[in-house]
């Protein structure tokens, strides 16, 4: 279905919405559905320092499913790290 018939077809049962704010919700329902599902992925690169554990992630990541550095897969941390680090 295309945006229009769908705006049509909430139109037909909510005939007080307008066509912007249609729009609003279908593509609140669209982002959801993409996070629920994680049918989108992609790949983000990070320069790294020494001695850094944490680093800030663009908003546009929901979840980290993999890390590696130098062509080499990092495997995942389970349970807590050696050393604390506040930083």
């Amino acid at each position: 279905m295309t945006q229009a018939q769908l705006i049509e077809l909430v139109q037909e049962h909510h005939p007080q919405m307008g066509e912007a704010e249609i729009r609003i919700y279908l593509n609140k329902a669209l982002i959801d559905f993409c996070k629920q599902t994680k049918i989108l992925s992609g790949t983000s690169t990070i320069n790294t320092v020494a001695d850094k554990r944490y680093y800030d992630l663009a908003n546009t990541v929901l979840e980290v499913t993999r890390v590696d550095c130098d062509n080499y897969q990092i495997n995942r941390l389970i349970g807590r790290p050696e050393k604390t680090d506040v930083s």
